[in-house]
């Protein structure tokens, strides 16, 4: 069968042709109907059209040679484009080059394309946006917390060498600084969301001994509580350092062990379980737990479990604290039973020049 009859049959359009004696060889159906398309007439394909599809496309004497490209080009009378996607085949016969053309039009897939960049774009637009506005709101209302913060260590200072700090003032004044002590650390995630969302996150790593920084926490956020509750903390194996951000891991124990004593009211419990090849850490309450349906959405921002609607939080620790783990290559995962407690297991491998 001659190889016109073969290509005649192809749907996608051929176009074979000699650039020594630049003339066309073979055109098929579909690429004389492309060529109508593009050219914007009836007559019929042209050596000259080719040459302007190719461009400073130049066949070379190897023969097999192959290239393909996409090339844009103008509907002739007409204010549109088509895309095409040339793929050029060289062939060397009797010192004669030829150069077989395969044209496929993908300007619907172009299209696509660009709306999907488009729509990215606008998309990375709205959240640089979202987080130009956290920070921005966030750095406004630290200020006048400050500022308050510092006018009522003032006043309760000025009371007290007065000998008038009585009951009354000590109760308002324990309540006014817990509440500020709540919006700072709301504006804390905000803050640090926005850094996250923003990619300007810096990650210090270094060697780190966590039972230390568990201890440091538990001092300073967790010790001498009104409700006399204490955070129980086991350690089991040999302790070993491993490597990552210290300021982040205190970030992360710090709001797991805080979300236990706030759902329940025993006494939270850490666990640090150093392994032959890595620590496995456990956050564990027995508190209010967290219903099933919630359990996989729990990392989402903003997202708060359906049954704590009652109990203050913005639902942005979790989403942190998994972002946090997953810089210092840990990862995390919660089980959980609703009126039974909740367990956060984190684990870290060793690295390997960290000795014991």
């Amino acid at each position: 069968m001659p190889y016109q009859e073969i290509l005649s049959a192809i749907p996608t359009p051929v176009v074979i042709c000699s650039h020594q004696k630049k003339r066309l060889l073979f055109v098929n159906t579909p690429a004389a109907t492309l060529f109508k398309k593009l050219t914007n007439t009836k007559r019929g394909v042209s050596y000259s059209d080719i040459k302007i599809i190719l461009h400073d496309f130049s066949p070379r004497e190897d023969s097999g040679q192959v290239n393909s490209f996409e090339t844009r080009q103008p509907v002739r009378g007409k204010k549109a484009f088509l895309w095409l996607e040339v793929i050029t085949s060289t062939v060397m016969q009797d010192n004669e080059i030829f150069t077989v053309l395969l044209i496929n039009d993908i300007s619907a897939r172009k299209t696509k394309e660009q709306q999907m960049v488009q729509s990215l774009e606008q998309e990375r637009s709205l959240h640089e946006m979202k987080s130009n506005f956290i920070s921005m709101a966030s750095h406004e209302f630290k200020t006048p917390l400050t500022a308050i913060s510092s006018t009522v260590d003032l006043l309760e200072t000025k009371l007290q060498m007065d000998n008038l700090l009585d009951q009354f003032y000590r109760h308002n004044i324990s309540k006014i600084s817990s509440e500020i002590f709540k919006l700072n650390t709301m504006l804390d995630e905000m803050l640090t969301l926005s850094t996250i969302v923003s990619n300007n996150i810096e990650v210090s790593k270094q060697a780190v001994a966590v039972e230390q920084v568990i201890h440091d926490i538990k001092y300073q956020y967790f010790s001498e509580r009104k409700d006399d509750r204490v955070l129980q903390v086991a350690v089991t194996g040999t302790p070993r350092k491993i490597y990552a951000d210290k300021n982040q891991l205190s970030k992360i124990f710090t709001n797991l062990v805080g979300n236990a004593f706030k759902y329940s009211s025993e006494n939270p419990a850490v666990k640090l379980q150093y392994q032959k090849s890595r620590l496995l850490i456990k956050i564990t309450d027995t508190g209010i737990g967290i219903p099933e349906k919630d359990l996989p959405y729990l990392f989402n921002s903003f997202y708060r479990g359906s049954n704590v609607a009652s109990i203050e939080g913005t639902g942005l620790g979790l989403s942190i604290v998994k972002d946090f783990v997953e810089r210092n290559n840990g990862t995390i995962f919660v089980e959980s039973q609703e009126h039974r407690g909740t367990t956060f297991t984190i684990i870290f491998k060793y690295p390997q020049e960290t000795p014991a």
